[in-house]
């Protein structure tokens, strides 16, 4: 399409350019400067979204002479001021104004060529000048931009007050507020500057976001991550929620956090580990869940089914251990990961789904952490379902050894054992 179009345009001035060579008495025939006019503004706008700005600007350079339209001319200059061309932006701007030395237009973009040339006291001048003539808010920011090149803070933020006098922008309101506490040093003046605006005109990213950074800054959390809150929940910006989510995590105000993480769901992985903290295994397994779904990741998997049987109530209900012996066996078929092999394997032993393929799924953890006690213990109870004590007893002692009997699930699998010899060598 792209192609087709500049194919087009090309067709369209070459006819223009024949056009112009030669001339015709036939009244049917479209004249040159409609022609002219049409295919320009087309070219100049396609040349303006592919960013050729120097060369949109020589289109638009071309109708202004052609129709004598202003607003082509500020379109050209436009177009200087973002192709860079802050030189030619000058010249051409000086020489229009020699022609029209009342527009204002004119002026802004002399002013614009002053600054970007670095001339900041001529542009200060200039500005301060057309300030007396102009009711437009922008020309007051304007004026603050070559007050703030030469640092006088004072000045800026006087051109912005009546700036925002005018309009209530919320973009000089922002620029404004920042000169007040960064460079006048008035940091509670623009704290009450801003919060009243925002009660009065409303709330917005820009803002809330700078009234909630002004609070953080000056120590008073508990206003920054309200502020934070309450623009989230008007413009559901993730960025928004992660700043009320980082002063929560220095809070450890984990309740908060969480009810914060699931409205807006920008951190689910820090959501599941919150879940697991406080114990709430049923929601930790659905949005583990949840993530699997979403990346595929066999750790979520794991996490789910794991959870899932923390969870229950009823840890013997065959449906719920079918469900997570077939999660964690697709795992481990995905990765070798000894907790989740162990896990898989303690499962299948302590509830008689299958001893000797549990104490496989053990035996395969213990090749990668032969010093396990956790690992030992389990192994020990598949030889105890087994019926093999002494074995069992072997590796159970071990087990004490290593970590003593103060854990009850070693303490009731050393009882349970030790029965188990004695009953064995009756």
């Amino acid at each position: 399409m792209r192609k087709f179009f500049t194919l087009m345009m090309v067709g369209a001035l070459s006819v223009q350019g024949a056009s112009k060579l030669k001339t015709s008495n036939t009244a049917k025939m479209v004249t040159p400067i409609e022609v002219s006019e049409e295919t320009y503004v087309l070219a100049a706008l396609d040349a303006q979204m592919r960013h050729k700005y120097s060369v949109a600007s020589n289109y638009f350079e071309t109708l202004y002479t052609q129709t004598g339209k202003k607003e082509f001319l500020y379109q050209s200059l436009r177009m200087l001021e973002q192709s860079n061309k802050i030189e030619q932006l000058s010249e051409v701007t000086q020489k229009e104004l020699t022609k029209a030395p009342d527009d204002l237009t004119l002026k802004r973009f002399a002013i614009i060529a002053l600054l970007k040339s670095g001339q900041f006291a001529h542009a200060s001048q200039e500005a301060s000048a057309l300030c007396k003539e102009s009711t437009v808010a922008s020309d007051y920011a304007l004026s603050a931009e070559a007050f703030l090149k030469l640092s006088e803070f004072e000045n800026a933020y006087n051109a912005l007050q009546k700036g925002y006098d005018l309009s209530h922008d919320e973009e000089m309101v922002d620029r404004l507020v920042l000169i007040q506490y960064v460079h006048l040093w008035e940091k509670k003046e623009a704290i009450k500057f801003l919060k009243n605006h925002i009660e009065k005109y409303g709330n917005s990213k820009l803002l809330g976001k700078r009234l909630g950074s002004f609070y953080g800054d000056s120590g008073d959390l508990d206003k920054a991550v309200a502020m934070f809150e309450e623009t989230y929940t008007l413009t559901s910006d993730p960025l928004i929620a992660q700043e009320a989510i980082k002063i929560y995590l220095y809070q450890q105000n984990f309740d908060k956090l969480t009810l914060l993480l699931e409205k807006s769901g920008v951190n689910d992985p820090m959501l599941l580990e919150l879940y697991v903290r406080d114990k709430q295994f049923d929601k930790a397994s659905l949005l583990a869940k949840k993530l699997y779904k979403q990346d595929q990741n066999p750790l979520y998997l794991a996490q789910s089914s794991i959870f899932s049987y923390e969870g229950a109530k009823n840890k013997s209900d065959p449906i719920l251990l079918n469900e997570v012996v077939e999660g964690l066996k697709q795992v481990n078929s995905e990765m070798e990961d000894p907790l989740y092999l162990n896990y898989l394997g303690y499962l299948m032993i302590d509830h008689d789904l299958n001893v000797t393929e549990g104490m496989e799924y053990v035996q395969r953890a213990l090749k990668q952490q032969p010093d396990s006690a956790y690992y030992i213990d389990s192994l020990a109870w598949g030889y105890y379902k087994k019926g093999e004590c002494a074995q069992a007893l072997k590796l159970i002692k071990q087990v004490e050894s290593m970590i003593g009997r103060d854990e009850q699930e070693v303490k009731e699998h050393l009882d349970a054992i030790e029965k188990c010899e004695i009953k064995e060598k009756k």
